[in-house]
């Protein structure tokens, strides 16, 4: 019997496209190692879908004798929607860097939670912090904000006190994770989709806050979490340089899942060509990815104005092949392509004027 590939020769190539190892719905809590070391210590870091897990590796999470990290975990895990899980960086006798840069080896979080950690070292996060794709969250207990204020634009700070007299020992132990269960929360839900402010916590105790301390608390960008008309809420949502939580994250994602789309576009092709239709394969690729910010609720959908104008909700550039030169297409770099979107933004304040007559 002849062999039939001298008449037809198939051959298929599998192409699998590279899938980011980014997260921005996954918090990390560092602090240090459960205080009664158990048989087999846990991992430098570590990855954890229930509470049970937590207490598996040794960190106790209720209690006289609680652990920092347990019981941070246990508010954690105490937010609806909860976490589908959360990281564990284990902080040792070693500066707060070198646990972060370690942490950093491992992919899938988000938000740094420090737990157990002393707020001396919280300046120090925030500036390591600052040169990554992350957020840090803290809870301050002192006078003073642990961290400089207006010039993090990846730091919030989260008021902890429940009386602005109150002692930081007379404090509930569970509000000193204040940061915990607000971004347990909010990151359940998709970048683009959420505000940080007006979100109900669970297993922390609101402030009690005057005029004046909650106005002070909005001016420095900080948040807290306090009763406002009869419910207890997340209040302004805002890193300390002034933007607003949700803009940042939604940014990290966009920044992501854009880069990927493109790159995956160049490795799943046997070549994208430097002419007009190749360049509108990367074109499609930068659209796919600001209708999925859109469809996410980062990006406003399109929009008329009063004069029945267009707004369109983003819109996207790229060059002419015909228009570059030799040398630019020699180095076999695309520049050139722009995209402009308007957020999507989200209420936080409403008001209406209105008039009675007869």
């Amino acid at each position: 019997m002849g062999n039939l590939k001298r008449i037809v020769n198939i051959s298929v190539d599998i192409k699998t496209p590279a899938v980011s190892s980014a997260s921005f719905g996954n918090l990390l809590i560092v602090g240090p190692a459960p205080a009664v070391g158990p048989s087999t210590a846990p991992p430098a870091v570590g990855s954890y879908t229930d509470l049970e897990g937590v207490t598996d590796a040794g960190w106790v999470t209720v209690g006289a004798t609680a652990d920092p990290v347990g019981v941070a975990a246990r508010i954690a895990f105490s937010q609806n929607p909860q976490p589908a899980k959360i990281l564990i960086a284990v902080h040792g006798l070693e500066p707060i860097s070198t646990t972060l840069n370690r942490a950093l080896q491992t992919s899938g979080w988000y938000v740094i939670c420090p737990a157990g950690i002393d707020e001396s070292e919280f300046e120090t996060i925030a500036e390591w912090t600052e040169a990554q794709t992350k957020l840090f969250a803290f809870t301050w207990l002192s006078k003073d904000v642990p961290v400089t204020t207006g010039i993090y634009y990846r730091t919030m700070g989260w008021y902890g006190k429940v009386t602005e007299t109150q002692s930081a020992a007379d404090v509930p132990v569970s509000n000193r994770y204040v940061h915990v269960a607000a971004v347990a929360k909010c990151l359940a839900y998709s970048a683009g989709s959420e505000t940080w402010k007006f979100k109900q916590l669970a297993s922390v105790v609101p402030s009690e806050l005057t005029s004046t301390k909650s106005d002070a608390l909005e001016a420095a960008h900080l948040n807290c979490y306090a009763e406002y008309g009869g419910r207890n809420i997340t209040m302004n949502g805002q890193v300390t340089a002034g933007e607003w939580i949700d803009v940042i994250r939604f940014r990290d994602w966009l920044q992501d899942d854009m880069q990927y789309r493109i790159y995956n576009l160049l490795i799943m092709n046997t070549k994208v060509p430097y002419t007009n239709p190749g360049i509108a394969l990367v074109e499609n690729q930068m659209i796919a990815s600001l209708k999925a910010g859109q469809a996410a609720g980062g990006i406003a959908p399109d929009e008329f104005d009063s004069n029945g104008n267009l707004n369109p909700g983003y819109t996207v550039t790229v060059p002419n092949s015909m228009d570059l030169s030799a040398s630019q297409k020699a180095s076999r770099a695309l520049t050139g392509c722009k995209f402009s979107a308007r957020l999507a933004g989200a209420i936080h304040a409403v008001t209406v004027n209105g008039e009675l007559t007869y």
